[in-house]
């Protein structure tokens, strides 16, 4: 026979019930008695926490049929917009013009020209303000 145990002693005061909210809660409620429950108290209760068990899958709710026609209702421009551009895409494109042989050369190159001269000016205007912002063979560069 084994002799039996000693019962561990239980202090009067634990400190984690304090931070612990169900115990807050229940120090908050004074006036709940016995008599002031329903007498389905406890059916209730039972019965309340068995239908919160019992939601469905949230899978299960994309495969009802409003889901379904809310999809489809949805998906129906969708799809319609991307035939439209797969059939707007595979028509021929147009031939490319020559840029070149319809427009005339000279006033572009003269522009171009008169572009080129302002720019050097201005890098050099620049480099005479400060001539750290240009290395040397920039400088010689813009000169000749």
């Amino acid at each position: 026979m084994k002799p039996p145990s000693p019962k561990p002693q239980l202090p009067d005061f634990d400190p984690a019930l304090e931070k612990n909210a169900v115990w807050n809660l229940l120090g908050e409620v004074e006036d709940v008695t016995p008599q002031s429950l329903s007498p389905q108290f406890v059916q209730d209760t039972v019965r309340l926490t068995r239908l919160e068990g019992n939601t469905a899958p949230w899978w299960k709710s994309l495969l009802a049929p409003r889901s379904l026609a809310g999809i489809a209702v949805a998906g129906g421009p969708v799809l319609a917009a991307i035939a439209l551009m797969i059939t707007l895409q595979s028509e021929p494109n147009p031939p490319p013009t020559d840029f070149a042989a319809t427009s005339p050369a000279a006033p572009l190159a003269a522009e171009w020209t008169d572009l080129e001269d302002t720019l050097a000016s201005e890098l050099l205007s620049g480099a005479a303000e400060d001539p750290s912002t240009l290395s040397d063979e920039e400088i010689v560069a813009l000169l000749f």
